[in-house]
């Protein structure tokens, strides 16, 4: 390992574990009159350490993104321990003084984000970056920055669009006077900002650079963030159905060329199991039709334990930031989450049990199993597993852990909701359902129901009748296998049965059954709330979004549920108060 690797890797285990660099002290602590940045941006090994430091202080956003995304929304609620304020997140009732709609932890980062933006400049006119160095840099930060935006506006709505660095304390001091945009105004923004950058490869940082390491038995390539998938969700939510789809896609396919069979077959395709660790990733039992023989440290559940070194992790994840057992303050979903390690603040729903009680498995068992293999029953009541599963099982002195943001099965989904919505249902039931081979073939079939295809003209009926980004290849016989032939579908790969076929010919059918489907597939990890918002608002229907809330709160017995309805009738009131406090 050379110098600068060196440097980098002990950067990478002290500040993402703990989240504690930033280019400059700003927002809580008093700077100086004039902040000094002369000496942090030397060379690009400065460059490098600046780049994992706001990654540092990203993580620690992990807290506030789940509670505002999860607890907001139909599959998370409150316990008993629970404070007032996380109550009010859950009820809808915030008032002014709720630290978790404080949004300066956001702006934190961001103010860090445009400080190197800046200086990432500076050094490439004077020569201390390479212009390659400045491409890579300055795109993933950039991208960063975006992702944050976006957050903020789904939030707030109306949020302040800063993109220049803080020069001197009374910057700091007028940030909270500074002009708010609106939501749409600031997605326009974004877009342009975001499809200008100079690199958007889907990995931010190439295998090779110094950035790229393993160190702590992590690695460390997709801690940065995936630029296509922040374009296609901020296309998507300005309903640029195509441009979506195309960003999506690059994803889709960036690994079809790649030598490894199996990294080009499994990689960010949703497949069914192929007795490889490549693609373990379904849902399995040791013995057909017997529900106790359900494995939780195979298959579904273990993408989610796993370290992000396996192949496993690596098949389903594009983004995913570590935390190490060895630094404080790990895994803050722990605290959230566990009776045992934790305070137990946030628990499962019982509308969230309910959605997947509400399903059947292809062999006749009657519920979703990714269910059981997301949170678990204890004497203290359900408790939520998937935000706190890895592979060195949880204890007082090992609070590690990861904070897994974009992953294939959302990827699916989201490519799916533009697809649908650009005239492509097919498409996005195939993904969501039973795969694209099984969908599209029309050839002949044995007596048990599988493809057999007699004939090149039958064979080419597996793959989409589509154009780029819509064209998936999932051609396959005994001689040849094109990169998507082992495309399962999401519901297949959790054994469930498929959705009626009726809903390829009804969109709004279909967009409905890709939320239903998020909050069994994706329950947890933060999603929901952005999903509902986004559909509700493209809709023009409020009530899909207070009908799911109201639900929620009904099922579990809080009396503000129907004023809570109410409320998230009035498209107004899904957005937090913006107070900087």
């Amino acid at each position: 390992m050379d110098f600068n690797k060196k440097v980098i890797a002990l950067l990478a285990v002290a500040l993402l574990a703990t989240g504690s660099w930033s280019c400059k002290k700003i927002i809580d602590e008093e700077p100086e009159a004039t902040l000094d940045v002369s000496n942090a941006y030397r060379n690009s090994t400065d460059a490098d350490a600046a780049v994992i430091g706001i990654y540092g202080q990203f993580l620690g956003l992990q807290k506030t993104y789940i509670l505002q995304n999860e607890l907001r929304a139909d599959l998370v609620n409150v316990t008993a321990n629970a404070d007032p304020y996380l109550k009010q997140l859950a009820n809808h009732s915030v008032t002014k003084d709720n630290p978790y709609i404080d949004p300066r932890p956001y702006y934190k980062v961001i103010l860090n984000c445009n400080d190197a933006l800046k200086n990432f400049q500076l050094m490439r006119d004077d020569f201390r970056m390479s212009v390659d160095d400045y491409n890579k840099h300055y795109s993933d930060i950039g991208a960063l920055r975006s992702w944050i935006y976006l957050q903020l506006g789904i939030q707030y709505g109306s949020v302040p669009y800063i993109t220049n660095p803080v020069e001197n304390v009374d910057d700091i001091k007028n940030l909270s006077a500074y002009p708010r945009i609106s939501f749409e105004e600031l997605l326009t923004k974004l877009i342009d900002f975001t499809e200008k950058l100079p690199y958007k490869e889907v990995y931010a940082y190439p295998t090779g650079n110094p950035l790229v390491i393993t160190i702590d038995g992590n690695n460390t390539q997709k801690i940065f963030i995936c630029k296509p998938f922040v374009l296609g969700d901020l296309y998507l939510w300005s309903n640029n159905y195509l441009k979506a789809a195309e960003n999506y896609s690059k994803i889709l396919n960036v690994e079809n060329n790649n030598t490894n069979i199996n990294i080009a077959f499994d990689s960010y395709k949703v497949v069914y199991y192929g007795n490889s660790g490549y693609n373990d990733q379904a849902v399995r039992y040791a013995k057909y039709q017997d529900e106790s023989t359900l494995l939780y440290d195979q298959g579904w559940k273990s993408m989610f334990s796993a370290q992000n070194t396996n192949n496993v992790w690596n098949s389903e994840f594009f983004w995913g930031i570590p935390y190490s057992s060895s630094f404080k303050p790990g895994n803050p979903m722990i605290e959230l989450c566990s009776p045992v390690y934790g305070k137990y603040l946030i628990k499962p729903s019982k509308a969230a049990i309910d959605n997947w009680n509400a399903q059947r498995q292809n062999s006749g068992i009657p519920y979703d199993a990714r269910g059981r293999l997301s949170y678990e029953t204890t004497a203290t009541g359900p408790a939520i597993t998937k935000l706190t599963d890895n592979i060195i099982p949880v204890t007082n002195l090992n609070k590690g852990g990861k904070w897994g943001i974009y992953r294939a099965g959302l990827l699916h989904l989201r490519y799916s909701e533009a697809a649908n919505r650009d005239g492509k249902s097919k498409l996005g039931w195939a993904l969501l359902n039973i795969g694209i081979a099984n969908t599209f073939y029309t050839g002949t079939r044995s007596s048990a129901g599988a493809p057999t295809p007699v004939s090149f003209d039958e064979i080419n009926t597996m793959q989409t009748p589509y154009p780029a980004p819509y064209y998936l290849d999932a051609r396959n016989n005994n001689d040849y296998k094109s990169p998507w032939y082992r495309n399962t579908g999401i519901r297949n790969r959790a054994g469930l049965t498929p959705l009626d076929a009726s809903l390829q010919s009804d969109m709004i059918g279909l967009e409905g059954k890709l939320i239903d489907e998020g909050a069994l597939e994706l329950a947890f990890e933060g999603n929901r709330w952005p999903d509902l918002v986004r559909i509700a608002r493209r809709q023009n229907n409020p009530a899909f979004l207070a009908e799911r809330v109201y639900q929620k709160l009904l099922k579990d017995g809080d009396p503000t549920a129907s004023s809570a309805r109410a409320k998230l009738l009035n498209p107004e009131n899904w957005y937090l108060p913006f107070e900087w406090k």
